[in-house]
């Protein structure tokens, strides 16, 4: 998938509308202004635990639509019991919501909440690995690079293409020995990158290996950062910045 489907931007909007709704329905039905602060207070005392699960609930559920995270599998049931349970207390005791009004926003809710298994939604949050529009803009640029593993050893190769959380590294005048068998999938390696301002060098894991050409890939390694320190993020987004 190349974009993320729009059904994880609506239910983030659905989600976040649900959460402000609730200190707002407050507000209106005793009142309040929304101008200074002592009346937010009034108001939020005025919201009850239940409303707080709800409220604290919505905006996670929110969060993880807008990121596409796989995890929003398990708190929209407990949201949705959360609601169920609100709304029955709100339409079975108090005196401002009519009981089947408050069933019938249950249901919506709870449709409402599920609309991601349809549109690819489910398929995206199953598969995190096709969130593609996840993966950082490469850039085709060619830098000398030196790689070392296990300690000591180096390999003189160059980028051909990178981003700000990789690259891909391909041999020098295509080398045999950019693919050495003793360099495993996995493995934690030094990269240094030569640029114009100095050396680069940045920690990264062994993520992908090709000994053949793929595509207008050529045989070479790709390579995932690690833990970059500021400094090293701000460099690295400058070299980006030239590259591109």
């Amino acid at each position: 998938m190349k974009t993320k489907p729009i059904i994880f931007n609506f239910l983030f909007v659905f989600f976040t509308f649900i959460a402000v709704s609730l200190p707002l329905q407050v507000a209106f039905l005793y009142e309040h202004s929304l101008t200074s602060f002592s009346e937010w207070a009034s108001i939020a005392m005025k919201l009850s635990p239940l409303n707080w699960m709800v409220l604290t609930l919505c905006l996670i559920n929110g969060y993880l639509c807008y990121q596409t995270n796989p995890f929003i599998k398990y708190p929209t049931p407990a949201s949705i019991l959360l609601v169920g349970v609100n709304n029955f207390v709100v339409g079975a005791w108090g005196v401002d919501y009519h009981f089947v009004l408050t069933w019938v926003a249950t249901l919506v809710y709870t449709l409402f909440s599920y609309s991601f298994v349809y549109a690819h939604g489910l398929e995206a949050i199953e598969h995190p690995e096709k969130q593609w529009w996840k993966i950082p803009t490469r850039y085709q640029r060619s830098f000398p690079v030196w790689v070392e593993w296990q300690g000591k050893r180096k390999l003189l190769a160059k980028t051909f293409d990178i981003s700000k959380s990789g690259a891909y590294i391909a041999a020098l005048a295509n080398s045999k020995n950019l693919l050495p068998s003793d360099l495993k999938i996995g493995e934690h390696i030094k990269v240094l990158i030569g640029t114009d301002s100095g050396e680069l060098e940045l920690q990264a894991t062994l993520v992908r290996k090709e000994k053949e050409s793929l595509g207008h890939y050529p045989a070479g390694l790709g390579v995932h950062f690690n833990n970059l320190s500021f400094a090293q993020s701000q460099k690295l987004r400058r070299l980006l910045h030239v590259a591109h």
